[in-house]
């Protein structure tokens, strides 16, 4: 990404890359597919003409991804398969899915809770189109050998990306300050780098025991997850998380969120490691505090979990156990009948202006003009500065005049501006009356962290009907965005 380290690889010959480094970001042009559909065709043309078999393509991370595939399954229906695979527990991902389930032949979820979830979302004509893959790591025969706890410091690790929206990691600093205070002796590596690197690293200001590593390449993980006693890893949500299989790889004992998502799948709590119970909305001194409590319960009997969550990794997550279930897969997708995408329906997900796309609704620019024009003479916030703001700019230059500020949940986006409006943290609604959530997708999760609105006296408003378990007073919270 911009503005962090890269990593070399050795890429395996039998892999083919192609570079599309010289193509503009895809994120910097939403549903424009023409720089990037002659450079994937080719790619699939070339794969065909070797295998003589259907080509597979896994689009990841952007639903745009998906709508370059949408396109070319139009033209190359013979040629293409497009699976679906779901890495993460957040709503964007099942949006993504559902969206594209005409085009997709098989949907892949890394955890059995995410395949419920995603059942439920598909309906029961594609249930068997479902096929749960956990991830797969090199585990080695044996745990490493590690010297005993006693009469040293405990070695906490955390290795991963370095972002506080997902991973939490300015918990890692007050974790370190509370285990500390409990007269724990202790030691904590942090491995990684990304947008909360800056952050972390005032955070972690004279802290004599922490250490920032910043990107490292594999062998120096493995190596410090051999030297470690125990795993820390706050996430607010994961899917199946391949550095907690790594630590398990390695007899490091994980302390990690019990996330619905798949933590139970990775750990046996109190054998194989710790689950703690610190729910997506927790605040950082209360998650800090949960976390410290699980290093304490994992930090007593290190030898018997440091085994078990070696034997677990090697039973269920072995990269073996992982390459037999996805050659089924891939036998079985290439047999499957073609799916182009249907032609009566925009292949892009991504918009501009007011139209409709996979980020807005039809019926999106009308209820976020209605909303707002109820809100006249008020003072507003905007929770939100993703897709779903961007492509209803025209909306918010024509109905802004209550707007005060944005919010975001993304740390990185605190003290930029948008359209010359601030951007500010959640907790800075200062003179302000509401708060306008605005996003379609993220809307639901958004809504069942209310309590950091309401508890500053904002009254907040949904654009789009939630779920009646995402706010059981559903019917007071959309009335103003009615016309």
């Amino acid at each position: 990404a911009p503005g962090q380290t890269p990593l070399d690889w050795d890429i395996d010959p039998r892999v083919r890359l192609w570079d599309l480094s010289d193509l503009p970001r895809i994120e910097d042009a939403p549903g424009n597919l023409t720089p990037f559909i002659p450079r994937y065709r080719e790619a699939i043309d070339a794969l065909a003409h070797s295998a003589r078999a259907p080509v597979i393509l896994s689009p990841n991370l952007l639903g745009d991804s998906y709508a370059i595939a949408a396109a070319l399954s139009q033209v190359l229906p013979d040629r293409l398969r497009v699976v679906g695979w779901l890495h993460n527990d957040i709503p964007y991902e099942y949006h993504v899915q559902s969206h594209y389930e005409p085009l997709i032949a098989a949907f892949i979820p890394v955890s059995r809770t995410i395949e419920a979830t995603l059942a439920s979302k598909l309906g029961a004509h594609r249930a068997h189109d479902i096929r749960t893959i956990a991830h797969g790591i090199e585990v080695p025969p044996a745990p490493p050998p590690r010297e005993p706890v006693t009469g040293r410091a405990l070695r906490l690790v955390y290795s991963g990306r370095l972002d506080e929206s997902q991973k939490r990691v300015l918990c890692l600093p007050e974790l370190s300050r509370e285990l500390t205070r409990r007269g724990l002796h202790h030691e904590l590596v942090i491995l990684g780098d990304g947008p909360a690197a800056a952050d972390l690293a005032r955070a972690s200001a004279g802290i004599d025991h922490l250490r920032l590593c910043g990107p490292v390449d594999a062998s120096r993980v493995a190596a410090v997850l051999e030297r470690a006693d125990i795993l820390v890893l706050p996430s607010r949500h994961e899917g199946l998380s391949v550095a907690v299989m790594e630590a398990m790889a390695r007899a490091c004992v994980p302390v990690i969120t019990a996330l619905a998502s798949g933590a139970a799948e990775l750990v046996q709590d109190t054998i194989s490691g710790v689950l703690v119970n610190a729910p997506s909305d927790a605040a950082p001194t209360a998650l800090a505090l949960a976390m410290a409590d699980g290093v304490m319960r994992a930090s007593r009997p290190p030898p018997a979990m440091s085994i078990a969550a070696h034997q677990r990794a090697r039973q269920h997550f072995s990269l073996s156990r992982h390459v037999e279930e996805v050659i089924i897969l891939l036998h079985a997708v290439a047999q499957a009948p073609p799916r182009p995408w249907p032609t009566n329906r925009p292949c892009a997900f991504g918009g501009s202006g007011a139209a409709p796309s996979g980020s807005v609704p039809a019926d999106g620019a009308a209820r976020l003009a209605a909303t707002l024009q109820s809100l006249a003479g008020r003072r507003v916030l905007i929770h939100g500065t993703g897709r779903h703001t961007l492509e209803l700019a025209e909306i918010f230059a024509a109905h802004g005049a209550c707007i005060v500020a944005f919010t975001d949940d993304d740390p990185a986006k605190h003290g930029t501006t948008l359209w010359g409006w601030e951007v500010v943290a959640p907790t800075e609604a200062n003179g302000c009356t509401d708060v306008v959530i605005s996003s379609w997708i993220n809307q639901d999760a958004i809504l069942t962290r209310r309590a950091m609105y309401q508890s500053q006296g904002l009254a907040v408003h949904a654009i789009y009907q939630p779920r009646a378990d995402a706010c059981p007073q559903a019917e007071g919270l959309i009335a103003s965005s009615r016309g």
